[in-house]
């Protein structure tokens, strides 16, 4: 029977290493999700493949090297399952070879940090929107409403719905260009 000292070390062990492995895919999922989105056509196999992949990836999290790109270790995992999943469907048309899998991998391991700077931009600029406007984005985005439904709760036009939204992507995009720009400038 071993000491408990020793058993909670290894349980803060387990929880740092629960953390940093969550932290770690929050902060590349969408970069996972790309890739793999971008190699399956049908959206349905293409989630099954994204949650496969975060099974493994957190079975196999310990197998991580701290010094190597979290990103690039787990596009590998994707890549790997892509290429499974080409080959229970090896009858269909579209398949993309191992060469074309690891040059799309490499590009996006190269923007990777491109992608999160955007992020982080995003969500400072959605900050500072507010009011009725707010409302009407998460509701499009976030509740992935129907304009029709927006047009309703609102009083106001489909139309209306329409150039607020556009509006609304048109500030964000200035907002996020010019953040990026003031952090390059750092």
């Amino acid at each position: 029977m071993e000491p408990d000292s020793i058993r909670i070390e290894r349980s803060d062990a387990h929880i740092n290493s629960a953390r940093e492995l969550a932290r770690q895919w929050v902060r590349s999922q969408s970069v996972i999700s790309a890739y793999i989105t971008a190699n399956v056509i049908d959206l349905h196999h293409a989630e099954d493949l994204v949650q496969e992949v975060a099974q493994i990836v957190a079975e196999k999290f310990d197998e991580f090297d701290p010094q190597r790109s979290f990103i690039a270790w787990a596009l590998g995992i994707a890549r790997n399952r892509v290429l499974k999943y080409y080959r229970s469907k090896s009858r269909d048309r579209l398949i993309l070879g191992d060469v074309a899998l690891r040059t799309l991998e490499h590009a996006l391991i190269t923007v990777e940090h491109e992608v999160e700077d955007r992020r982080l931009a995003l969500r400072h600029c959605l900050e500072q929107i507010h009011g009725r406007r707010k409302e009407v984005l998460e509701m499009r985005y976030a509740q992935n409403a129907a304009i029709a439904d927006i047009s309703q709760r609102f009083s106001m036009s489909v139309d209306g719905v329409f150039v607020m939204l556009h509006r609304i992507r048109n500030t964000l995009f200035d907002c996020i260009r010019r953040r990026l720009a003031e952090e390059g400038t750092r």
